[in-house]
């Protein structure tokens, strides 16, 4: 009987040190709303410097965001803010990447928002996570808060009001309102702005939208020379006849042509180590763009210029500024 008592006693005791550590474990609703995982920080790096192309859109934002930014006093006396921006269009055309380079260009706390970082299994835990982020970004103003792949945090509200959806966009349209008034300067960026929440896309809120398109000739061969710059190349590359050869390229394609034929070149270095590295010619690139298709197909591109076309004003004078490549 006492043995029975004592087994069941450590039995209990044994189950119940278990789940305390479990609940120990176990995030409170407090913890598990903290973004952790954000990216903050002043972003090292060259800024525009490490942009190829894009001329227009970097005039663009210097002049209605940077300026502002770098003459606080007289941008002040003229009562004006940097606006927040959408940056969309074309998958792989740098929209990212350009974003980034704007926190290098104008060296103040950034931080990167992707969808994951406001997941949440509690309810209502993402709208803490959201509100949370906004405060930590006033807390260390002025900060560039830059949300990567928009469309997924605030997706257009349904009728349903318990879809828990609707609350979490609700969230963003009251901490996206007059942002720049807290130092908080907001930049976006997505493929598809049509699954936007239009109410997130009115001026106060998200105050341009830039179009990014696909990069012109001049732009391609300007990929070409930045991404070969730094690698053993051959000194007759005919930067000309790449930009030719890749008409309908996005720039994520223009960069991993060089990558495959600089992998080529090392391969053939290594098989000989004791020969001087190989270098990358005209006729290797030319034969790997051959053999290399674009990631969008017309029928893609058609369907962003159609979607452009619906964001821009039919009177032909837009308040949201297109700014893009043309072929």
């Amino acid at each position: 009987m006492n043995a029975t008592t004592t087994e069941k006693d450590w039995l209990r005791r044994v189950s119940g040190q278990k789940v305390a550590k479990e609940v120990e474990k176990a995030p409170s609703p407090k913890e598990d709303a903290k973004p952790e995982t954000v990216s903050e920080t002043k972003k090292p790096g060259g800024g525009f410097q490490d942009i190829a192309g894009m001329e227009d859109l970097k005039k663009f934002v210097t002049e209605g965001f940077i300026n502002v930014l770098n003459h606080k006093e007289c941008a002040d006396v003229y009562g004006i803010k940097p606006p927040s921006m959408l940056f969309y269009g074309p998958s792989g055309c740098g929209k990212t990447f350009f974003a980034e380079k704007v926190a290098e260009e104008v060296g103040i706390h950034f931080m990167k928002v992707v969808p994951d970082d406001l997941a949440s299994t509690l309810v209502h835990g993402t709208q803490e996570k959201i509100g949370e982020l906004f405060r930590q970004a006033e807390q260390k103003a002025p900060t560039l808060m830059f949300f990567d792949e928009f469309d997924a945090m605030v997706p257009r509200r349904s009728n349903d009001d318990r879809n828990y959806q609707n609350g979490e966009v609700n969230e963003f349209l009251c901490m996206l309102n007059n942002a720049a008034e807290r130092g908080v300067y907001v930049l976006a960026a997505t493929n598809h702005p049509e699954r936007i929440d239009k109410a997130v896309l009115r001026t106060g809120r998200i105050d341009e939208l830039i179009y990014v398109d696909m990069p012109d000739v001049e732009a391609r061969k300007s990929l070409f020379k930045l991404a070969l710059a730094k690698l053993p190349a051959e000194a007759d590359i005919d930067f000309e006849r790449l930009a030719e050869l890749t008409d309908g390229y996005n720039c994520s394609d223009i960069t991993y042509i060089v990558k495959s034929a600089s992998r080529q070149m090392f391969n053939a270095s290594i098989r000989e180590p004791e020969k001087p590295y190989r270098k990358i010619s005209q006729a290797l690139l030319e034969e790997t763009i051959s053999g290399k298709s674009p990631s969008l197909s017309r029928k893609d591109l058609r369907e962003y210029e159609r979607i452009h076309n619906e964001l821009s004003p039919k009177d032909g004078k837009p308040t949201h500024l297109a700014i893009g490549f043309r072929r």
